[in-house]
């Protein structure tokens, strides 16, 4: 009977240090600005899903793929909904350099019509453990160049 606990143990722990294995979660903060991502890759399927932080906490989600990008390297590219927060007239598509290191370049773009990509803004990221952001900024990585 002892051995028959043992092996489930043996097998339950096996099976949860394979999920953990499949995913990993980083906060990134846009240098310079409030907000950033808190970030769930699934590197088994190359997938991501995020969640904004900072001064976009809770007002946006959104999901992506993990490939290479022409010019770019490899990145997550990210479909972002921003309509909680007011943005429901545009779409917008972040690219994140993968994998994620302090130091990594970001950009994002938005469509009104589904037909042109305009470049809002780039920059570079800092993984955190916790969300960091320029001190008394209030800009977001979805306004417009000043």
């Amino acid at each position: 009977m002892k051995r028959v606990f043992l092996l489930v143990g043996v097998a339950a722990l096996a099976l949860c240090a394979g999920r953990a294995a499949m995913a990993e979660t980083a906060l990134i903060s846009f240098d310079g600005l409030c907000d950033g991502f808190d970030i769930i890759v699934n590197k088994t399927n190359q997938t991501a899903l995020e969640t904004g932080n900072g001064c976009d906490e809770g007002a946006n989600f959104g999901a992506g793929t993990i490939g290479k990008i022409k010019g770019t390297g490899k990145a997550i590219t990210f479909g972002v909904n921003l309509s909680p927060k007011g943005g429901s007239a545009y779409q917008y598509i972040f690219v994140v350099q993968y994998p994620l290191v302090t130091g990594g370049a970001w950009s994002n773009f938005y469509t009104q019509d589904g037909k042109t990509m305009s470049r809002i803004n780039s920059g570079t990221y800092t993984v955190n453990g916790a969300a960091q952001h320029a001190a008394g900024e209030t800009r977001r990585s979805t306004d417009r160049p000043r």
